[in-house]
């Protein structure tokens, strides 16, 4: 199976994008292949790099976006300003377009069976609109957004009524989503303890039942699309 992360900050400056790391060595260890497309100030240079980056450096004309990469407001780190809260339209329209044109270039490149977006946000509506199906994890902070901005509200409407399923961080965060998004039942799941690889050090046994539990959410995806 081929499975292609979206996550909307460098994968290595956050917590959500360190788990998603170890979900793609779970699944690669298990004999699937992984990508991922990320936002980050400066592109991969490694040669067997899995990601694809959407580069976003300020006032630098060889970048993709001239913006810094966005925070949710929750999570801005000291020295950081630029929130999806104070991002312009002109500035998220544009952040969209580059998004949606690494996007369908990953996908040319890589063909995905299916595309897993984290959070319930803009990159899940983006999977929306390739046609490929998706799942989205949910993590919180979006939310927050969510009920701040009227132009995230629509894009993560779009992206969870579409979504064939959507893993939450724990119970609490699955009755949060349920009672956010409309039509949603026995759609969404809270991650097990396999999915969560907290441990200092991940065993093989942890990155075969976390691969086994991604694989079966994927699966499920995939035959409510096709049957």
């Amino acid at each position: 199976m081929r499975i292609l992360f979206l996550h909307h900050f460098p994968l290595q400056r956050s917590a959500v994008g360190r788990l998603v790391e170890q979900w793609m060595l779970a699944l690669e260890a298990a004999g699937h292949e992984t990508r991922a497309l990320v936002l980050d100030q400066q592109p991969d240079a490694h040669p067997a790099s899995k990601l694809r980056t959407v580069v976003c450096r300020v006032d630098d004309p060889a970048a993709d976006l001239p913006f810094d990469v966005p925070s949710f407001s929750s999570e801005l780190a000291a020295g950081e300003s630029l929130s999806f809260l104070t991002l312009g339209d002109e500035q998220l329209a544009a952040y969209r377009d580059q998004i949606r044109r690494q996007l369908d270039a990953e996908i040319d490149r890589f063909d995905p069976d299916v595309i897993h977006a984290q959070h319930v946000w803009v990159q899940g509506q983006l999977a929306l609109e390739t046609g490929v199906p998706y799942l989205l994890s949910a993590w919180g902070p979006e939310l927050v957004e969510y009920k701040k901005d009227a132009r995230y509200r629509m894009l993560a409407d779009q992206a969870a009524e579409n979504a064939g399923r959507i893993l939450t961080a724990n119970q609490a965060l699955l009755e949060e989503v349920a009672s956010t998004f409309e039509g949603l039942a026995g759609r969404v799941w809270a991650m097990g303890a396999e999915l969560k690889l907290d441990s200092p050090v991940v065993t093989p046994p942890m990155q075969a039942a976390a691969s086994h539990q991604l694989v079966a959410s994927y699966e499920a995806v995939l035959k409510e699309r096709f049957g």
